[in-house]
């Protein structure tokens, strides 16, 4: 059966074009973008994490010692690299709105690339400090940028599950940045004179600028830009024709001009919208844990009773657990067509592991306590997804890129109470700190649970004061929808697409 929607080629004219395309044509679209371009952006994130999270691989080094730092240092920096976040999120997003993130973002990460090698040449605190500063200022805008890029090719209702496998790149890394920084840290140690740690920000750094030159070339346009890349013959025309097409029936708020800059008046209207600040509070607190965990998690499991090397190792298993939950939840969340019980239940289950961890008693035996370990950094951020398509949901073109980048700066934001949270004086179990980020967790699922229901409230008042742009609490602009559907000519043939 053929199926019928509208595709705007172009914003220098307001003339409708309407395309036919079969099912078998749109599950291949869609397939192709499942399969050649969602899995290289995961692993650009790969990199992203392996570089921002090594530092507490090289932790179980001499890294401390060889650069004259303590706990508190490290913490310090970790502040720095919160800032180099924060402060260029939101600019570092609007580049991508205005070059295109498939463009912009090969840039950043070739540059935090280069950045991560030269930690490898750190000599004293200074070093290590500016280092954390300008890794951070590098990689921010990545995630919110390539998070707006995905929301591109699909529809709002496929959104959670697409941004879940997209975040699982943090589960990824867990899995594989402990056993190579483990093969790294014991076979390269004092080779040609080097630290183990030198070596592991030298090899990482490496990947990272590698993977930069291949998206460049590799990553296409949006498909209400043709879908192109530079080199690689990723989308066809049709390809993007379909996947625009069914993509802004679903939501025509996703039509925008080409080059379109971010204007004052979009990040005032972002930031004056109250439907912003519930994600953005869940969001924060239930990353406080993250920090704390990425930066001192081998060291947690060292101090459980394991060995240094053995510890990065032992941290693979909990991000296996985030892969399945987190990407499982996803599934359920856009199957259901809810996300205010999903997210609350992810952020319940970090705050149940922080728990588990720091009241256990000692002699319950290090196993139970790494089991701890496990439930808390399994289940971390395993929300971050669906509330990032919640948020995507709510706002309209030129507002989503801003509001994304607002979210997740608030989640690198938390970074500034994580880097503080876990004190020197609460080693080797970190106890109070894990108490302070286990209430903020549920503290978020709660926020996140009041904010489902203000959006209930708000639908309804708005169905009831018969607004044009109406959306339910799974964020689809059904509206929006009706009115493009009603724009149609009424001699052209009405085919259903869901069919």
């Amino acid at each position: 059966m053929s199926s019928q929607t509208t595709l705007d080629h172009s914003t220098d004219h307001d003339e409708d074009v309407y395309i036919l395309y079969t099912p078998d044509e749109e599950a291949r679209a869609l397939r192709k973008v499942d399969f050649r371009v969602l899995p290289f952006i995961v692993l650009c994130f790969l990199m992203l994490q392996f570089d921002r999270t090594n530092l507490g691989n090289a932790q179980t080094d001499t890294i401390l010692r060889d650069l004259g730092i303590t706990t508190a240092n490290v913490n310090i920096g970790q502040t720095l690299f919160t800032l180099g976040f924060v402060l260029f999120e939101l600019p570092s997003n609007m580049m991508a709105k205005a070059f295109g993130p498939q463009r912009w973002v090969p840039c950043i990460i070739f540059i935090w690339g280069l950045i991560t090698m030269c930690q490898a040449f750190m000599t004293n605190k200074s070093g290590f400090y500016a280092t954390r500063f300008l890794l951070a200022s590098g990689e921010a805008g990545f995630i919110p940028g390539m998070a707006w890029y995905i929301t591109r090719f699909y529809k709002n209702g496929e959104l959670s599950l697409r941004l879940a496998i997209f975040w699982s790149a943090n589960s990824f890394a867990g899995m594989v940045s402990g056993p190579l920084a483990l093969g790294i840290l014991k076979n390269l140690n004092h080779k040609h004179g080097w630290h183990g740690w030198q070596w592991l920000f030298l090899i990482e750094g490496l990947m990272t600028i590698f993977v930069s030159i291949i998206a460049i070339f590799y990553l296409p346009s949006s498909p209400m830009e043709g879908g192109k890349s530079l080199l690689f013959p990723i989308l066809n025309e049709r390809d993007a024709q379909i996947i625009a097409a069914r993509v802004l029936r679903d939501d025509p708020k996703k039509q925008f001009e080409r080059g379109s800059r971010v204007q004052f008046v979009d990040v005032r209207d972002t930031l004056l919208d109250w439907r912003l600040y519930g994600h953005c509070a869940a969001a924060f607190l239930s990353s406080v844990i993250l920090t704390p965990i990425n930066t001192y998690g081998p060291s947690v499991i060292k101090s459980l009773g394991y060995t240094g090397f053995t510890a990065n190792g032992m941290a693979a298993p909990a991000s296996a657990i985030g892969l399945v939950f987190s990407v499982s939840l996803a599934y359920s969340s856009d199957k259901l067509k809810e996300r205010g019980i999903h997210i609350f239940i992810a952020m319940a289950f970090s705050s149940a592991g922080s728990l588990w961890l720091a009241l256990a008693p000692n002699s319950v035996g290090k196993r139970v306590l790494y089991g701890g370990y496990l439930m808390t950094a399994g289940t971390m951020g395993c929300g971050q997804a669906i509330n990032a398509s919640w948020v995507s949901s709510r706002f309209d073109e030129r507002r989503r890129p801003i509001a994304l980048a607002c979210y997740v700066a608030f989640i690198q934001m938390a970074g500034f109470a994580g880097s503080n949270v876990f004190k020197p004086k609460d080693a080797p179990r970190y106890k109070h700190g894990l108490v302070i980020c286990g209430a903020c967790a549920l503290a978020g699922g709660v926020v996140m649970l009041i904010w489902k229901a203000l959006y209930v409230w708000d639908d309804k008042r708005s169905h009831s004061l018969g607004e044009t742009e109406i959306t339910n609490e799974g964020g689809i602009a059904q509206a929006a929808v009706e009115h493009l559907s009603h724009s149609r000519n009424d001699s052209e043939p009405k085919l259903d697409m869901e069919k």
